[in-house]
């Protein structure tokens, strides 16, 4: 069985591609922990299909009928598009049309100056409506209370959202 692994974002500069066949082991895993701009991020990184206009930061959920993400919304009803309740994500290419193709970081690190509120270092970050953030735990009645994981600074996110969720009585 050949594998074939293709390094993308941050490498060394005489590095372009690497493709590794047969049996390997992966010692380490080293994350950027300095997140040095705004948009950067690292992590787990998958492709996918935008199901709305998506842009980088925004919190998406892929959607279980056509696959696509759309922006996650604590407010969904469960069969809704955007429910928090499934797969979340975070959009990590600048922008993404409806129907066009997008990168996904399914667990990472993630700056967005603009897009996260300001964030209190180690404080949980949950999801609110729209694909938003929010420092402040949903308590509207029936919202989905989702951690999305933890404020490492003002305006970057460590990035590794609960599978479980409760909704605000």
């Amino acid at each position: 069985m050949e594998r074939t692994i293709i390094i993308k974002g941050r490498v060394p500069s005489s590095v372009t591609n690497l493709t590794v066949t047969g049996s390997f082991t992966i010692h380490d895993i080293l994350l950027d922990s300095t997140l040095s701009a705004d948009g950067d991020y690292t992590g787990t990184i998958i492709a996918g299909t935008a199901g709305a206009t998506l842009a980088f930061g925004d919190v998406v959920v892929l959607d279980v009928t056509d696959s696509r993400w759309e922006l996650a919304s604590v407010s969904a009803a469960a069969s809704a598009d955007g429910d928090a309740r499934g797969l979340l994500g975070m959009c990590v290419l600048a922008a993404a049309a409806d129907g066009a193709a997008t990168e996904i970081l399914l667990h990472g690190t993630i700056r967005a100056d603009a897009k996260f509120p300001t964030l209190t270092v180690g404080g949980q970050v949950y999801a609110t409506t729209a694909g938003a953030v929010t420092v402040t735990r949903p308590s509207t009645t029936d919202h989905v209370i989702r951690v999305l994981g933890a404020a490492i600074t003002a305006d970057s996110l460590y990035f590794n959202p609960s599978p479980d969720y409760a909704t605000a009585i």
